[in-house]
């Protein structure tokens, strides 16, 4: 499979700067305060994961952006899950989106709607036990070599959040090079065949996959052949060394990211538009933030969740950070609406498939208008 370099605009932009932790933990009923707020402004809910992938609305509160703008946001800290459901049933207006839930931009007549990319993520990644099938694997290996090791072998993971989607990323770029009858598939609670695309689904090429709860990861990888989880679990494996990493988004499949994103309830915006404008502009000065000031964001998580979330906890280097200028560039240069593309593909043929209307493309289910707008007036 030929791998693409990153955009060189992103390779410059990042300097250093970092990623995210994926899906956040179960619901904090009782987050930390936020900024006093004017009570004459229009006010909204919005869904926070608790990790540095939904850091720029943490920073937008917390550094007064959004009030600057002229909304007042009340955070409602959680799970993928969870927000999802929230902000499609209209709990909650707006929510950053994880990968493991962006199935429910596509389904039929969808409650909520794709308006931002939030970061290029390199936070999920594949790790090998070394008594195990994967045991003489390296970041190096090629892609062949680790469809050949997944063959018959124990995989655990968080199929509700982003490991779920990473895996389907890896199954795709295997079975893309595998010949017929080789490709590598596993069955998932129901029963059901994943991917649901195969002519053949060859016995000896069955994964046999187990929900491991992603925080969880690191205390018990080593009763699987391989393991998909990202940070804190991730960080805490490459340290103590009981897992090989042998893949991740950076080395494998650079020219399919498919980032993180924010999710607008569709009735909502129809009545809210302005508002909605202005809640953007805060999060785009938030993402602006975030990017220069990884560590700062990581303390504003802190704060706003009243210490349940540490700032040391936070990862600031597996990640690329979008601010406005490059949010410009990739709309400008359709890397936007390509990447937006990875992740409806993904969802194709992912565990979620059945959920996925056949009708959904990225133009009528994504508007990334709000974002460009906001972003080039701050630019001015």
């Amino acid at each position: 499979m030929k791998r693409k370099n990153l955009l060189s605009i992103l390779a410059v932009a990042i300097l250093g700067l970092g990623g995210l932790a994926a899906c956040g933990p179960a619901d904090d009923p009782n987050p930390g305060p936020g900024p006093d707020s004017d009570p004459t402004l229009p006010s909204m809910k919005i869904g926070l994961h608790t990790n540095l992938g939904a850091g720029a609305g943490y920073s937008a509160i917390r550094q007064g952006f959004f009030e600057d703008e002229g909304v007042k946001v009340e955070p409602v800290m959680g799970g993928g899950p969870s927000l999802a459901t929230q902000v499609m049933n209209g709990d909650i207006q707006v929510s950053f989106m994880g990968g493991g839930v962006a199935y429910n931009y596509w389904a039929e007549n969808p409650a909520i709607k794709l308006v931002a990319l939030d970061n290029l993520t390199d936070d999920d990644r594949l790790f090998a036990n070394p008594a195990g099938p994967g045991k003489d694997l390296t970041l190096e290996s090629s892609l062949e070599d680790i469809g050949n090791a997944l063959k018959g072998a124990s995989v655990g993971l968080d199929l509700t959040k982003t490991p779920g989607q990473f895996l389907t990323t890896i199954i795709n770029g295997v079975n893309e090079i595998m010949p017929d009858g080789e490709e590598i598939w596993y069955t998932d609670s129901t029963g059901k065949k994943v991917p649901n695309n195969l002519k053949t689904y060859n016995n000896s090429c069955e994964m046999t996959i187990s929900q491991v709860d992603a925080a969880a990861g690191a205390s018990t990888a080593t009763a699987y052949d391989f393991v998909i989880t990202f940070a804190p679990a991730a960080t805490l494996l490459e340290k103590m060394g009981t897992m090989k990493l042998v893949c991740k988004t950076s080395t494998h499949f650079a020219d399919q990211y498919k980032p993180s994103t924010w999710a607008v309830n569709v009735n909502w915006l129809e009545n809210n538009e302005d508002t909605f404008k202005k809640f953007m502009k805060g999060l785009v000065r938030g993402m602006n933030y975030r990017r220069d000031n990884p560590e700062k964001t990581c303390e504003d998580i802190e704060e706003l969740t009243a210490g349940s979330v540490t700032a040391d906890s936070l990862s600031t280097d597996i990640a690329i950070w979008l601010g406005d200028k490059e949010q410009v560039e990739l709309y400008d240069n359709g890397k936007m609406k390509e990447y937006a593309q990875n992740i409806l593909d993904n969802d194709r043929t992912g565990a979620n498939a059945d959920k996925v209307s056949a009708d959904a493309t990225v133009e009528k289910n994504a508007d990334f208008t709000y974002l460009y707008n906001a972003a080039k007036e701050l630019m001015k």
